[in-house]
């Protein structure tokens, strides 16, 4: 059976012409896998967004923590709806840290919804002039908070700072540590 009709001199001299109905399946099969693939690696990427802001967010405070000890410095890190930035005790008052790259102000993704408690108490980012910190001290200690990121799609992680300065990550439809 030939469906195209693409001409060919076969032995005995006739034309036969097209593609089988094997080979267009065939095409079809291979077409649909790459289809598949590529559209769950792409669902897959967006699903993580979430998990990886805890991660970064998570290994940051913690870098932060280690470096405000062993370099005597009194840290904190400022958080508004859309991004958050680290902060540095100056002579006189809370100064953006410039010279770390590492502790630069970093945006939130789009997709992602942060909450924020400060030692059991909601906070807002209404107050441009207040926004919530956590305090990251040069003793080990920083500002007890629990940090919500969340998506739409249900994707949750929490973030849990004790008093001591340990960090708990947790993913919230397994409830188990991370």
């Amino acid at each position: 059976m030939t469906l195209f009709p693409i001409t060919s001199k076969y032995a005995g001299g006739k034309a036969h012409a097209g593609f089988t109905l094997l080979e267009l399946l065939a095409v079809i099969v291979i077409i649909g896998i790459i289809v598949s693939l590529a559209s769950f690696s792409i669902g897959q990427n967006a699903s993580r967004i979430v998990q990886d802001e805890a991660e970064r967010l998570h290994g940051l405070i913690r870098l932060a923590g280690e470096e405000a000890v062993m370099q005597g410095r009194e840290l904190a890190i400022e958080f508004d709806y859309d991004h958050y930035r680290f902060l540095e005790l100056g002579k006189k008052d809370w100064q953006p840290v410039m010279e770390d790259s590492m502790l630069r102000e970093r945006p939130l993704p789009d997709a992602v919804e942060l909450e924020l408690l400060l030692e059991g108490i909601e906070t807002s980012f209404e107050d441009k002039e207040n926004l919530p910190r956590i305090f990251i001290f040069s003793s080990g200690e920083l500002t007890p908070f629990n940090m919500t990121l969340k998506m739409d799609e249900g994707e949750e992680y929490s973030l849990q700072g004790l008093i001591n300065g340990k960090l708990i990550l947790i993913r919230a439809e397994e409830d188990e540590n991370y």
